[in-house]
């Protein structure tokens, strides 16, 4: 018997619903090792029916396992013999057993598809074990109802559980006003110390007048109330604001009463700050950089991101290409449509043209049913990012190399070609010269990639950001590690200035983020970089190190004749150092540079 497969519907509702509540993803597997529902990784694996020895079977066979909890994905002998292993996005997850009638009929698992969500897993385990515990005992209850009814009560005290975990207040009231359910949270955001259960919603909300609420109808544009302010007051006086959605219920095609969801002003606004910061990080303002060639750069990528010219950008890894890549889609006229990245050395060559392109059912064993779009169709619209397009191997080039050309696509297998828009920016830490020497990489691709080239200079060239960068970490890992300090001792600033970071900005930020770890004063301290840093010698003069003063005094030359020498040539110099105006005055003071 297929219980979980009769409720499908059901389960893919309720599934999408609690994930936005615990922000994580479900899924929901059943005993034949069928995907019946699921949210981000599960939800294009509907229908999907995995092979045996997978987790799912070998919790179904475990007569005493309750849960199986992975807290790394990377690291499970277990996931490692999963043939999605390479391509799998889950972090963790946490699986329990779905039973109905004494018989283990399936799973459900949280997943984690980011850091932010892994550590929430770990943190919240125990809590969210009884979450997934509710969640089973609310499947059981609703196959009981498929199959020979249930008591309203029994179903609605499941409910309250699941709607007590909830994050956001919720209350339940009628046609009349009256509170019928109010759930944890919202007893406790409102500082309330008992079921209001059964009082009138007035009560609670003076200024709220449920009868002009009830005037909706079914599909009616005024059914559903969202972000509407509401005041409340509390016991002890303090006021709050709430925003709130306000949707109607119905019986019969009657209003029969409302739900009312609701969360703190500051909450929202924590949230939005936190939205913005993210959308800030893929911005040419985040890419932090004031000497003439990154200046140079940004200025001449924002003058070409809103066109559909294929872009190639070149540098040394760790110089930020793809930070680069992302900002020029942020920049076009694309940027509210998918931004999709491919590291083309990371994939498999056996692989990687059903990745790009995707593929037809049956075009290979163990290919999906129904087939699967490869990534240049779900960036259909947006923009796909090549990154490390010198590994690609030769038999993929061509087929790359067709695609730009015709502007249409072929899965694996198939033979009806598709439309294409999409506009493709790549990237390379490799000499793709050199490589079309070797007859490694195609000539006429790298013509077709190399529209607008773009070169990114490593941070050994371009010294004078070194300033402005690591005071940057400093305050972006104090802020994350809960530190307060203030400044770098000037050994540990010429020691940081001497070194020629081949790993670039990414070197530079690891090895801030490692002293900021370290040091335990106020200041960072030569003792707490990192051990090839301190003991880094020039190859050409052997125990010789930079002078910081030499350094600092020809940054500020270059900031002034850049920027000029009136007071406003001064205080823009000033910003692009990393220093304030007072600051800029002493050093020309200390340097008796004579700037009027």
């Amino acid at each position: 018997m297929k219980e979980l497969k009769k409720i499908k519907p059901f389960l893919q509702q309720m599934t999408a619903a609690f994930a936005d509540v615990v922000d994580v993803e479900l899924g929901v597997i059943d005993r034949d090792l069928e995907v019946i529902a699921g949210t981000g990784f599960f939800e294009p694996e509907v229908g999907t029916v995995y092979r045996e020895g997978c987790t799912t079977e070998k919790l179904l066979l475990s007569p005493k396992e309750r849960f199986i909890f992975v807290s790394d994905t990377r690291q499970s002998a277990n996931c490692r013999q999963c043939d999605n292993f390479e391509r799998c996005s889950v972090l963790a997850f946490l699986m329990c057993p779905i039973s109905y009638m004494g018989d283990k009929i399936g799973s459900i698992s949280l997943l984690a598809l980011n850091e932010r969500q892994r550590q929430k897993l770990l943190t919240e385990q125990e809590k969210l074990k009884k979450f997934l515990n509710n969640l089973c005992n609310f499947i059981a209850i609703t196959l009981n109802e498929k199959k020979m009814g249930m008591k309203v009560k029994s179903l609605a005290n499941q409910v309250k559980a699941v709607i007590d975990f909830v994050h956001e207040g919720i209350i339940a009231i009628n046609a009349e006003g009256i509170i019928t359910n109010i759930n944890q949270s919202a007893l406790h955001m409102l500082g309330l110390h008992a079921d209001v259960c059964n009082r009138p919603i007035g009560e609670l909300f003076p200024g709220f007048n449920p009868h002009n609420l009830m005037k909706g109808s079914p599909g009616a544009s005024g059914s559903s109330n969202y972000e509407q302010e509401i005041q409340y007051v509390a016991e002890d006086q303090v006021e709050l604001l709430l925003y709130c959605n306000i949707t109607l219920m119905y019986e019969n095609d009657k209003v029969s009463g409302a739900v009312i969801s609701f969360r703190r002003k500051e909450e929202l606004k924590k949230l939005a700050t936190r939205i913005i910061g993210e959308e800030k990080k893929y911005t040419f303002e985040a890419i932090k950089g004031t000497s003439p060639e990154m200046i140079e750069i940004k200025k001449t990528m924002q003058r070409v991101a809103n066109t559909d010219s294929t872009i190639l950008i070149r540098g040394e890894t760790g110089t930020g290409k793809s930070l680069f890549a992302r900002a020029i889609h942020e920049k076009s006229y694309r940027r509210n449509k998918p931004f999709i990245t491919v590291n083309c050395a990371s994939i498999p060559a056996t692989l990687l043209e059903s990745e790009l392109f995707g593929y037809e059912e049956g075009a290979f064993t163990g290919a999906r049913k129904g087939g699967k779009p490869g990534k240049f169709e779900l960036a259909h619209e947006g923009t796909i990012f090549l990154d490390e397009i010198g590994d690609m191997p030769l038999s993929s080039q061509v087929k790359l190399l067709q695609v730009i050309e015709t502007k249409r696509i072929e899965r694996v297998g198939g033979v009806k070609t598709r439309s294409l828009d999409v506009r493709i920016i790549a990237a390379t830490n490799q000499d793709l010269e050199k490589l079309i020497e070797k007859n490694k990489f195609r000539k006429d691709l790298f013509y077709r990639l190399n529209v607008i080239p773009f070169f990114i200079p490593p941070l050994r060239e371009r010294r004078e950001d070194i300033n402005l960068l690591i005071h940057y970490f400093l305050d972006l890992y104090n802020k994350q590690l809960h530190k307060k300090i203030v400044r770098f001792q000037e050994r540990a600033r010429e020691l940081l200035y001497r070194y020629p970071w081949p790993g670039n900005v990414r070197e530079l930020e690891n090895a801030i983020e490692y002293a900021v770890n370290i040091e335990t004063g106020p200041e960072i301290t030569p003792e707490s970089l990192p051990a090839k840093i301190i003991n880094y010698r020039p190859d050409d003069e052997p125990g010789h190190t930079y002078s910081l003063d030499h350094l600092e005094k020809d940054f500020i030359i270059k900031a002034l004749k850049k920027y000029g020498t009136t007071t406003r040539g001064k205080e823009r110099a000033a910003a692009a150092l990393g220093i304030s105006r007072a600051t800029l005055y002493r050093k020309l003071k200390k340097f008796n540079m004579s700037v009027s």
